[in-house]
């Protein structure tokens, strides 16, 4: 039986990032000057709202790993949860969901893996029927997506367990993005996308190309029951309003959060760059669209840090966590019992 399940979510994406460049230095005090109106504790924020429903009953892992979920799918429309089958990669969906929108049937809908096909007589037949019935479920969500009564709702997908090349045809041939043959096309705001994946041994080039460009975070535990929440109220469209897609934008929010041109300078933390040594890995530190999308979508509007109250050590945190990830994604298959370890050294 092909199984679906429907609930709710909502936002996503703003376009592609802008070109243009923007240098970091450290401020010659040494410390970030602060803005009239930003970082204040007392300034309302449908985000840090999120982020404390997200953080109810999780240890610091989790909560980091929480976090780290929620900014990577506000810098980009689809977050690929790797990990061994039974690290809880569902169960942290769900959590995300209920944060976000709660008891919403038709704003989630869950499209499984058709690998259950390998064990019938007819595995093309009922491959391309369940192929066939997933595609009509992510028409019928991207449609009620685009409907008047859908702005300011929040949709996600989840992928469960797809295989790499179920969850190519989904990412590439379906939704267009990634730029792996075209130029991709803008994603829906408020359409998001989430797919757990078990990680095999061996990839070929063109699955590493899809993992290396979703964003993709490590799983290697979770707990298995979401906390009971309250309803939301008014955090889709937060989420929809304050995700920041273009990379012009996400400049200016990093200038008024530190107040100028100039922020501290960006390199691997002691502790990662100490790991990263002692195994031989190379980080990748370029400061390309998707870091700087990354580093201000770690900061809500009013220039709140999502991962610590500090700004800098917000920017610590979103910088070491986004590069790890990209090390992970990068691994040799020989090299891949360390993607636990790495993080665990982001502290999630």
């Amino acid at each position: 039986m092909i199984a679906y399940n429907f609930h709710a979510a909502s936002n996503g994406a703003r376009g592609e990032a802008k070109g243009g460049r923007w240098g970091l230095a450290l401020p010659a005090s040494g410390q970030a000057p602060a803005l009239a109106g930003w970082g204040q504790e007392d300034m309302p924020s449908a985000e840090r709202e999120t982020i404390r429903r997200l953080h109810i009953d999780a240890d610091p892992t989790e909560a980091r790993l929480l976090t780290a979920v929620y900014v990577s799918l506000k810098t980009y429309p689809c977050v690929v949860l790797s990990g061994r089958a039974g690290a809880g990669k569902a169960a942290l969906v769900q959590h995300l969901v209920a944060a976000l929108i709660g008891v919403a049937p038709g704003q989630f809908v869950r499209i499984g893996s058709a690998q259950w096909t390998a064990q019938s007589g007819q595995r093309d037949y009922y491959r391309d029927l369940h192929t066939r019935f997933g595609d009509s479920q992510l028409s019928e969500v991207l449609s009620e997506a685009q409907s008047p009564q859908g702005a300011g709702k929040l949709y996600f997908v989840l992928f469960d367990g797809l295989a790499p090349d179920e969850l190519f045809h989904y990412l590439h041939e379906r939704l267009h993005l990634l730029p792996v043959a075209a130029k991709p096309v803008a994603a829906l705001p408020n359409v998001l996308f989430i797919a757990t994946f078990h990680q095999p041994n061996q990839l070929s080039v063109r699955d590493a190309q899809l993992l290396a460009y979703a964003h993709q975070v490590n799983v290697t535990a979770y707990r298995r029951q979401p906390p009971q929440l309250p309803p939301p109220v008014g955090l889709q469209r937060a989420m929809i309003r304050d995700s920041v897609r273009d990379v012009v934008e996400a400049r200016d929010r990093l200038r008024a959060v530190f107040g100028g041109p100039q922020l501290p300078q960006l390199s691997p933390s002691a502790q990662i760059a100490g790991f990263l040594r002692w195994y031989g890995l190379a980080p990748d530190t370029t400061l390309d669209s998707d870091m700087w999308l990354f580093l201000a979508n770690s900061f809500d509007r009013y220039g709140n840090g999502l991962f610590a109250a500090d700004p800098a050590r917000n920017l610590q945190i979103a910088y070491d966590f986004r590069m790890v990830q990209r090390v992970m994604a990068r691994l040799d298959p020989a090299n891949a019992a360390l993607r636990p370890e790495l993080a665990r050294a982001v502290g999630c």
